[in-house]
């Protein structure tokens, strides 16, 4: 019987998973800027190794209100994105591994975005596919977001060589 690797997580009382290949990294919330015109998910930007990522506030993205998030909320950084992102979650429950994922249609979940669930310690948890979280216009407007805090970061290398 194959068992996939998944972290499990929480947010707005719900428990959710993501493959393991799916997170690059868990980290604290570092300070964020969030630009004018962010779409309300977007808690805000941060640098990581070099590359501005957006803060998703997933609650808000899946339609589940404002989920109190505590000083210690981790971010869980996606592999492989473009542009890159980052969720901003309750907790992290722990790695689990799940034995049998029963698939869900995708019209029928949050946003369209939970590939499965299953049943762990007789709770229900929802397996998200990364892919499916945000729509080809919210891509296209955080790679833009994306592009311009670069500019900005590039520039202010720019002025500190010019001083130096």
């Amino acid at each position: 019987m194959h068992h996939q690797a998944l972290l499990s997580f929480s947010i707005a009382e719900r428990r959710l998973a993501l493959p393991l290949g799916a997170i690059r990294h868990i980290a604290p919330v570092p300070l964020l800027h969030r630009p004018v015109g962010a779409p309300d998910f977007v808690a805000g930007y941060f640098d990581f190794q070099g590359t501005p990522v957006a803060a998703i506030r997933l609650d808000r993205l899946l339609g589940l209100g404002n989920a109190q998030l505590g000083l210690y909320a981790p971010l869980l950084i996606l592999a492989g994105d473009a542009p890159a992102l980052a969720l901003h979650v309750a907790r992290a429950d722990g790695v689990v591994r799940a034995p049998a994922v029963q698939p869900i249609d995708e019209g029928a979940t949050l946003n369209g975005c939970v590939a499965g669930r299953f049943s762990e310690r007789g709770e229900t948890v929802y397996l998200l596919d990364a892919a499916r979280l945000l729509l080809a216009v919210e891509r296209e407007k955080l790679a833009a977001h994306r592009v311009m805090l670069q500019r900005r970061l590039e520039a202010l290398d720019a002025d500190a060589d010019d001083a130096a």
